[in-house]
């Protein structure tokens, strides 16, 4: 049983149907006791909020960062000139969670590429982008580089100059479904600016306590216009760095310059930040859009810089961690040589020098000399 009540009769007309006249009534504001003293307020002004749109980590179409379901930063470049460094790496180490990249004080060719880690990840786990296009690998495969991060062949962003940037994306989880297997730590993409005028200059300097590790970067920016619609956003950066040394003279060598082998450096193993020299980044990023609806676009760079560092010191008494491919014997040159025939007996006509405790046999050295 469903009970329904009668609708309200409308405006002007009583209840039972009758019409009824109402005569308006009207009201100036001098009438009023508010009227006199209340002006009209303006009305608010409209405020806008500007949300930065991301393009990695979804196939759906542009989202902000605020809507986004994965953790993505967006990093702007106010942000990283901000920081003290001039190297990208150290500058998004400084802010960005789980980013890790550290100097290598004694290594290989670590020490030219130094590795990176995402999510304490190899550094060949994370996808390097440019303009949302993927960066080539580095030339270096990591040897010695903080366990996690030996065997692996990463991009080298360090050849990105920071005054080239206008953001950088970090998208902080793995996307190894979306974007294969170089994903499973997370995506770094590298936006470069694109303005077709303006431009910035930059100079830094500094140093060590101790005296040593003097270093200065040179950089700039400059944006030109491609005709009405296109730009031509060129940077260079130049720098150079002197290297420190937190070293002291190892007890086998300290032996050896005692036993009166003059060769032996001091300290002989260093520990510290290498000599860099002429370390050049260019970069230009460019676009076109025509009359047809057709737009071109491109980026290029040009990187070069000379790297000069210590290495393990070598006791030729204590070979056993050699890396060698004759079945675990550490050999010098002499020994391949005399075990060519398959015996190390001196037939290969290499004089011997026996080493007791770091001490070279003096007459069997003379032989060699002579």
């Amino acid at each position: 049983m469903r009970q329904t009540a009668p609708s309200p009769a409308p405006a002007g007309q009583e209840p039972g149907g009758q019409d009824t006249q109402v005569e308006p009534t009207t009201q100036t504001p001098a009438d009023s006791p508010e009227g006199q003293d209340a002006p009209e307020e303006p009305p608010e002004p409209l405020q806008f909020e500007e949300d930065v749109v991301v393009v990695v980590g979804s196939r759906a179409p542009p989202r902000s960062v605020t809507e986004s379901m994965a953790p993505i930063d967006a990093i702007p470049f106010e942000e990283l000139a901000s920081q003290g460094e001039t190297d990208v790496g150290d500058q998004l180490r400084a802010i960005v969670p789980s980013y890790n990249v550290n100097p290598q004080p004694v290594g290989d060719a670590a020490r030219i590429i130094r590795p990176a880690n995402l999510r304490g990840l190899a550094p060949d786990h994370t996808l390097v982008l440019v303009n949302g296009k993927r960066r080539h690998r580095g030339a270096v495969i990591t040897w010695i580089g903080n366990g996690v991060s030996d065997g692996a062949q990463g991009p080298d962003i360090s050849t990105i100059p920071a005054i080239a940037l206008r953001r950088v994306e970090v998208l902080r989880d793995g996307a190894s479904a979306q974007y294969g297997s170089d994903a499973i730590a997370g995506v770094l993409n590298f936006l470069l600016k694109d303005a077709p005028s303006g431009g910035s200059f930059e100079i830094h300097t500094g140093g060590y306590g101790a005296g040593d590790g003097g270093a200065y970067t040179v950089s700039g920016n400059v944006g030109l216009p491609l005709g009405r619609t296109g730009f031509a956003n060129l940077s260079l950066e130049y720098g150079n760095s002197a290297p420190t040394s937190r070293s002291v003279q190892r007890a086998d060598a300290a032996r050896l310059v005692a036993a009166g082998n003059s060769a032996v450096a001091d300290p002989a193993q260093i520990s510290g930040a290498p000599r860099i020299d002429d370390n050049i980044k260019l970069w230009g990023n460019f676009g076109h859009l025509f009359a047809s609806g057709v737009q071109a676009y491109g980026h290029a760079n040009y990187a070069s810089r000379t790297v000069t560092g210590g290495f393990f010191f070598r006791n030729p008494n204590t070979r056993a961690a050699v890396f060698s491919g004759d079945r675990g014997r550490s050999l010098l040159i002499g020994d391949a040589l005399d075990a060519e025939d398959g015996f190390v007996d001196g037939s290969a006509g290499c004089p011997a020098v026996p080493i007791t405790d770091d001490r070279p046999d003096a007459a069997a050295l003379a032989r060699v000399a002579a």
